[in-house]
């Protein structure tokens, strides 16, 4: 835009103004504005591009929240499997120790059977000796 231009010879002592228009067509514009031709088709294209996406858009989004859901699914399972594998080796832990406590009872047993019968042994011995070499005197 140029600067406004003052005309003198404006009869009552004020200087006129006029400015250029854009549509009176500049130094450098074309003469006279021509708004599109095809502004109304312009503006269709734009909105049938905008729904375009907008429905890519839900359609991504719903195929997100189905790949979402799947793995809240899995997820859920892989905690119930990961509960169900705490759950058996709680149990395992019971059933190991009661062996344990099988095994040590056992063991003492077999412990007692052998001192009872190294005692037994030790007697004997002592009755051989005692009646010089025969078990009956």
């Amino acid at each position: 835009m140029k600067r406004p231009s003052s005309n003198p010879s404006s009869g009552n002592g004020r200087p006129v103004t006029s400015y250029q228009s854009y549509q009176s067509g500049g130094s450098n514009l074309p003469a006279g504005y021509q708004p599109p031709i095809h502004y109304a088709s312009d503006q269709t294209r734009t909105l049938e591009d905008t729904t375009k996406t907008y429905y890519q858009t839900d359609e991504t989004s719903q195929q997100v929240l189905q790949t979402l859901k799947v793995q809240r699914q899995q997820l859920g399972s892989a905690h119930d499997d990961v509960w169900q594998m705490r759950q058996a080796t709680e149990q395992a832990k019971r059933e190991i120790i009661e062996l344990q406590k099988k095994y040590r009872r056992k063991k003492q047993k077999l412990l007692v059977t052998i001192a009872a019968l190294s005692m037994l042994d030790l007697l004997l011995l002592f009755r051989i000796l005692q009646c010089r070499g025969n078990f009956f005197c």
